[in-house]
């Protein structure tokens, strides 16, 4: 006889989807329009982390974002009523660069999207002998390991990967030796949900 069970989502939502070829183009065009940095206040060991019209980016995001709001409701059994981007910006990851393990603040949620992940990057990690997350390799974490947890997830990345998470939800991208740019966009965004 067959067992009925239920399984408990447990932890952070972190979503995923595939932004469309074209609009990584648009959105490529719109970041390397910009020219202000935004190096203060990030936790990036990153040169050129540069502000993007965020007003142009989230129209951009629109459909990805409906889609998140679709997983939110599935995940949290709450319906968002508007995602606000309040903070968006570009990362040129040189060699030898990093972001180390860090949160953000003055947000809801956070996104990541890869523009460029150099093959030469991609190389780098097929080579990649040692333990841990290896080269240019983007991670999420919550808590210290534990036996039966899966308390961490580790992406190589392509371009289009497009991450969305809650602001609290650590995460890092490991520096690599290979003398490429990997181009990643970060925002940041608030919530107004249908009940509130």
């Amino acid at each position: 006889m067959e067992k009925q069970f239920t399984i408990h989502y447990w932890g952070p939502l972190l979503f995923k989807i595939k932004v469309d070829i074209k609009d990584v183009k648009t959105i490529r065009k719109l970041c390397d329009s910009g020219t202000e940095k935004y190096n203060t206040g990030l936790a990036g060991l990153i040169d050129d982390e540069i502000l993007i019209d965020k007003a142009k980016y989230v129209d951009i995001l629109a459909p990805y974002l409906s889609a998140y709001k679709e997983a939110h409701r599935i995940w949290y059994s709450r319906i968002l009523k508007k995602i606000t981007m309040n903070s968006a910006w570009v990362n040129y990851m040189k060699k030898g660069e990093s972001n180390p393990p860090h949160i953000h603040h003055n947000c809801q949620l956070s996104s990541v999207l890869l523009l460029d992940v150099p093959k030469k990057i991609t190389q780098e990690q097929k080579n990649w002998k040692g333990t841990g997350s290896g080269p240019g390799v983007l991670s999420f974490f919550v808590g210290n390991p534990q036996s039966f947890h899966n308390n961490f997830y580790e992406f190589k990345g392509e371009v289009g990967d497009f991450f969305i998470f809650p602001w609290n939800l650590t995460h890092n991208v490991a520096t690599y030796k290979s003398n490429v740019t990997r181009v990643s966009v970060a925002a940041n965004f608030n919530l107004e949900y249908e009940e509130d």
